[in-house]
Parts: C-alpha cells; sequence; structure tokens
C-alpha cells in the first residue's frame, strides 16, 4: 500500500501580490462581524469595512389571526412598519419592541434583529451567522443582558458580545480611552441617557438616567 504525501503549492514569483488581494477580497466577502446599537427609538448596525449598512426604526408590525390567542406573525419591520403606527386594522399592531435601551417584548425583538441581520447582508448569497457587538445601557441588569445576548443568538449570531454605550461612544468618538487621561461622555438616547467617564481603557464613573432627548427641555 502507497501512502499520497499531500504536497503544499506556492504562488510563482510575481503572482504574490495577486494572492495578497485575492485573500483580502475573500477575507472582506466572508467577514460577517456586525455591531448593533439596538436602541429605543432606532437600531443601527455597523459593518466592518462598509461602516453604517442600516439605520431603522426599532418598530416592527404584528398581524393578528384567529382571535386574541391565534397566531401572531411579523407583517414589517423596521421603516415600513413606523409608517403604520396609528394607521392600521385591528388585527394589525405596531409596536416598539424595545423600552428604556432594553428589551421590553422577547420575541419580537428577536425576530426584528433577524430581519436588520438579513437586510444587512442582503448582498450575500449565504445565510449570515455573524459575530455581533451590541450596545447596551450602563445601567441595565444582568437578566436585561441576558435577554438581549439570548435575542440576538437566538436571530442568527454565532458570538454575541455587549458593550456598555458610553465606551462605544467614546470609540466612535476617537476619544483616547486607553490613555491616562479622563474623557467625559453623554450619550442622550430615545430611551436613556448615558454618562461616563474613561481612563486607562475603562469607566471610572458611568451613570444611566432613563430619561430620553424629547423629555429634556
Amino acid at each position: 500500500m502507497t501512502r499520497r504525501r499531500r504536497i503544499r503549492t506556492f504562488p510563482a514569483t510575481g503572482t504574490r501580490e495577486t494572492g495578497f488581494l485575492m485573500f483580502g477580497f475573500l477575507r472582506s466577502y466572508f467577514s460577517n462581524d456586525l455591531a448593533i446599537d439596538l436602541g429605543t427609538a432606532n437600531t443601527l448596525i455597523y459593518m466592518r469595512g462598509k461602516g453604517i449598512v442600516l439605520d431603522e426604526p426599532s418598530v416592527v408590525s404584528i398581524r393578528q389571526e384567529g382571535g386574541p390567542n391565534g397566531k401572531k406573525t411579523i407583517q414589517a419591520v423596521g421603516r415600513e412598519a413606523k409608517q403604520m403606527l396609528g394607521k392600521v386594522p385591528g388585527n394589525i399592531e405596531a409596536i416598539r419592541p424595545m423600552k428604556d435601551g432594553v428589551i421590553a417584548d422577547f420575541r419580537v425583538t428577536e425576530q426584528m434583529i433577524k430581519q436588520f441581520i438579513k437586510t444587512a447582508h442582503e448582498s450575500r448569497m449565504f445565510s449570515p451567522s455573524p459575530r455581533i457587538i451590541i450596545c447596551v445601557p450602563c445601567g441595565s441588569t444582568q437578566v436585561e443582558r441576558r435577554a438581549i445576548r439570548e435575542a440576538a443568538l437566538g436571530a442568527g449570531a454565532s458570538q454575541v458580545y455587549l458593550i456598555e454605550e458610553p465606551m462605544a461612544a467614546a470609540i466612535g468618538a476617537g476619544l483616547p480611552v486607553s490613555e491616562a487621561t479622563g474623557s467625559m461622555v453623554v450619550d442622550i438616547g430615545g430611551g436613556t441617557t448615558e454618562v461616563g467617564v474613561i481612563s486607562l481603557g475603562g469607566i471610572v464613573y458611568k451613570g444611566s438616567v432613563r430619561v430620553e432627548r424629547r423629555q429634556i427641555r
């Protein structure tokens, strides 16, 4: 019995740059990593290498079939669902599944995230299973954070990481978060107002008030 040896081949001289370009193309094509700002009013999705690829209202319209105990199906998500607020028949309800920056309706939030992920990857021929990092209010409880993580996993994420909103805002603003200097962030959102003082890669002080921007005069 003869043993076959597996031979590794390398590109010939002059094709190395082509190989690197092809590798870069494949890496960007198959990269599914997403960052999600799951807000009470709006949801934004950032894709590595592409920037913000989705900015939609956190609204879902649900069709009720067969009475109060009948089947519920998702009718529309995002901007299309928001346009239905106050304009739909009795068997269709447009709701906001997020309240004060956390999940108010788990099942609906899961379906909303799933649809948003699908929209963000609409150019892909394969079903996405991305790694996701999600912003959470720094005042959210462990139960609320677990609900967000499980909703994202249920929506198809392969891995889920959570980051507190003041830290995410500081990184996005280009503040020197890793240096020995204090940076204060005030993030006024649609459900909560977050305050954080950041230094040496951590949050030295943080506070979260469930007051939205429309309540501030």
